[in-house]
């Protein structure tokens, strides 16, 4: 069989193709440290790999949830230490003035400074990071406010004092948090279409659940007491200025009875936060080692040996090197070539 100067090129143009498709691929390998390029290199490592990556996703997303919710607690806790030494110190002013040598000027004076921490309370309530109020649930307002023809305190536009504990109204208000999915199955009520709130976080505590809300008629003889932190600071402000002959010891002790009864639900929040930011943790280094896990299988389905592959891609390279040497010797120039 005689062998034309046409099939000699033809085979070594072909098999040149070959080195270099290979060689390619091999550099890719070495470049990216994946086995494949394109799923039609490795359908089922492709397919295994996108469920690896799925899973790497959703896991990535939880993180940042938890991230935000977090941060979110954090916020909260500094502010609601705030609140809490706000009161701690209403606490002694109210001890204070009820301390019988006080006198009427100084009992004045202290409810100077009472109705003071009264504001810093209000603005400490609305405190806002990143534009979201931190005690005023889904509401992007001011949470917290004052009734402009009585002075009462309101939330999201309700008088605190007209609400009932357990009331719709109230237990509605109280549910207006805000809700993150850090992996716990999110599940929807059949009934009504909405999200099954045990299947999702709560990291947010509505400012009704902190203050207090509704009247009591118990504390004085005659008389509904507004049975929330920032009004109560009032009454007892206004107790202290009245005059001597108007002074009323008995109903002082009440109010701050009372407005000590009503501080521990500061202080339960601050308790439940740190309760819900070590469940965030759990999650957290639950998440940090599944990733690893899911980042160790992807190496496995979707990696490359590296020395292995790297010690290829060199022999592939000094191969390919060599049959472009070979090529000036099997296609011979010819007058042909310098013709233009």
């Amino acid at each position: 069989m005689r062998i034309t100067y046409r099939m000699m090129t033809s085979k070594y143009s072909t098999n040149l193709n070959s080195l270099s498709s290979d060689l390619d691929k091999l550099n890719t390998q070495v470049a990216t440290g994946r086995k494949y390029a394109k799923t039609s290199e490795d359908v089922s490592s492709a397919v295994r790999g996108y469920q690896i990556r799925r899973n790497l996703a959703k896991v990535e997303g939880y993180q940042d949830n938890i991230k935000h919710a977090d941060g979110f607690l954090t916020n909260s806790e500094t502010t609601l230490g705030q609140i809490e030494s706000s009161l701690a110190e209403a606490t002694d002013k109210i001890l204070q003035g009820m301390n019988g040598t006080t006198s009427e000027g100084d009992r004045k004076i202290i409810a100077s400074e009472l109705r003071t921490i009264q504001t810093q309370l209000l603005e400490t309530l609305n405190t806002d990071v990143t534009g979201m109020y931190l005690f005023g649930g889904t509401n992007n307002q001011k949470p917290f406010s004052l009734d402009s023809s009585t002075g009462k305190l309101q939330y999201n536009g309700v008088n605190l004092d007209d609400l009932v504990e357990g009331s719709s109204e109230a237990n509605k208000l109280e549910n207006d948090s805000m809700y993150v999915d850090i992996g716990l199955g999110v599940k929807f009520d059949e009934s009504t279409g909405e999200v099954d709130r045990n299947s999702v976080f709560n990291y947010s505590f509505p400012g009704l659940s902190i203050v207090g809300m509704g009247k009591n008629s118990t504390a004085i003889s005659g008389e509904d007491v507004s049975n929330n932190l920032y009004d109560l600071l009032g009454r007892v402000a206004t107790e202290f200025e009245k005059e001597n002959d108007q002074y009323s010891f008995d109903k002082v002790d009440s109010l701050y009875g009372l407005f000590k009864e009503n501080s521990l639900k500061a202080y339960q929040a601050t308790t439940e936060i740190g309760a819900k930011t070590q469940y965030l943790e759990f999650m957290s280094n639950r998440y940090e080692t599944q990733n690893f896990n899911l980042e160790e299988r992807q190496t496995e389905v979707e990696g490359v040996d590296a020395a292995y592959t790297y010690i290829a891609f060199q022999s592939q390279k000094v191969a390919y090197q060599a049959a472009l040497q070979m090529g000036s010797s099997v296609v011979q120039q010819s007058v042909f070539d310098y013709m233009s």
